[in-house]
């Protein structure tokens, strides 16, 4: 039996494709530099302005190397960051958007914020996407509720109802922000599997019969009616006698 898929990861590929990009618009025009200078020092046209065109290559020389691993470190860190706390998540009774938002050091420990979405399929009115301009995008529309906390007060279970429920109490009951639309760009990839999956868990749910009121007489026994007796046991004995008049 084919089951829709109700985990989504981040697409952490377009960090090194953002790199690959930002390496070539910067790296690019030092070579060209130090070829420029190159070519002059070889001419050598006077001593003053080939000691010049060294500096010049030796500074454009550091700077990439410097930029080159800062770059490096950077788009390294999202796809870390990204790939562990920016998913979607779908759960019986709705739909958890989760994002990496940054980070802080507070006496000595790193603490990492996220943000996070909770929309109840109880809730949701619509889902679009255009599939043509941007597929890499998806709109959300109905109760989305938004949370930004550090990471570790976000956790969340499914209780024995199937109903979403944080670890920390008090977020099941306040402490979030209440939006209409929820726009999901370029974090997740191409969203046309996220739809469809959300299209199919929102019309399973629709469709799950609705619970019985809690009636407490179907787990109380009744009470036995007490047969009534009388002092003499001849009377209780079973009697074969046809004589009814």
């Amino acid at each position: 039996m084919y089951i829709e898929k109700y985990f989504f990861h981040a697409d952490t590929e377009r960090y090194s494709e953002n790199l690959k990009r930002a390496l070539v618009i910067v790296i690019v025009p030092i070579l060209a530099l130090c070829t420029f200078c190159a070519v002059n020092i070889l001419l050598n046209f006077s001593p003053d302005f080939v000691k010049l065109l060294i500096l010049v290559v030796m500074g454009s020389i550091l700077f990439g190397m410097l930029f080159t691993f800062a770059a490096v470190y950077i788009a390294d860190k999202l796809k870390r960051r990204h790939a562990k706390f920016t998913f979607f998540d779908i759960v019986p009774s709705g739909m958890v958007y989760s994002e990496y938002a940054g980070e802080f050091t507070r006496y000595g420990e790193r603490i990492i914020l996220r943000k996070l979405c909770y929309i109840p399929f109880s809730g949701l009115e619509s889902v679009s996407r255009n599939a043509k301009e941007t597929p890499r995008s998806i709109t959300l529309n109905g109760e989305i509720r938004q949370y930004f906390f550090e990471s570790d007060r976000l956790g969340y279970h499914i209780n024995e109802d199937g109903e979403l429920e944080f670890d920390t109490l008090i977020l099941n009951v306040g402490l979030y922000t209440t939006n209409k639309t929820l726009v999901i760009r370029e974090s997740l990839g191409n969203t046309k599997r996220l739809e469809k999956s959300i299209l199919y868990y929102w019309e399973e749910y629709k469709n799950i019969p609705k619970k019985k009121p809690f009636d407490i007489t179907e787990f109380v026994a009744k009470r036995r009616r007490v047969k009534p007796k009388t002092s003499n046991p001849a009377l209780e004995a079973p009697s074969f006698s046809r004589k009814w008049q």
